[in-house]
């Protein structure tokens, strides 16, 4: 079985059966450790939920400024895609807004 859980298990097993000793004493230090991994895991997950949270709101919050100024004062931001430096502008901001995305995404994934 490709589940590390059942691999302890067949250590435990194997190991017990070549030592000898109170196998049930070693099961419940496994069951113990794999309780503690899975909170660990349940930890994590939660944690990395709060950075994606996080990095969703950052991520859209220029969006979301730039809709709002357009939609209060659209001669403001018309520059941006009438001039050629605002068009320049504007790519230079998503690439720079899609590298922080990666790399937030990068950061945020854990593997475990």
């Amino acid at each position: 079985m490709p589940l590390a859980e059942a691999n302890f298990f067949g250590i435990v097993v194997a190991i017990q059966q070549k030592a000898g000793g109170n196998l049930s004493e070693a099961l419940g230090n496994l069951s113990r450790v794999l309780r503690e991994r899975k909170k660990m895991k349940a930890k994590i997950q939660a944690m990395s939920m709060e950075a994606k949270a996080s990095a969703t709101i950052i991520g859209s919050l220029p969006i979301a400024v730039g809709l709002l100024v357009y939609l209060t004062s659209p001669d403001y931001i018309s520059l941006l895609w009438t001039t050629d430096l605002g068009r320049i502008m504007i790519a230079a901001c998503a690439m720079w807004m899609s590298i922080g995305v990666f790399v937030m995404k990068q950061m945020i994934n854990f593997d475990f």
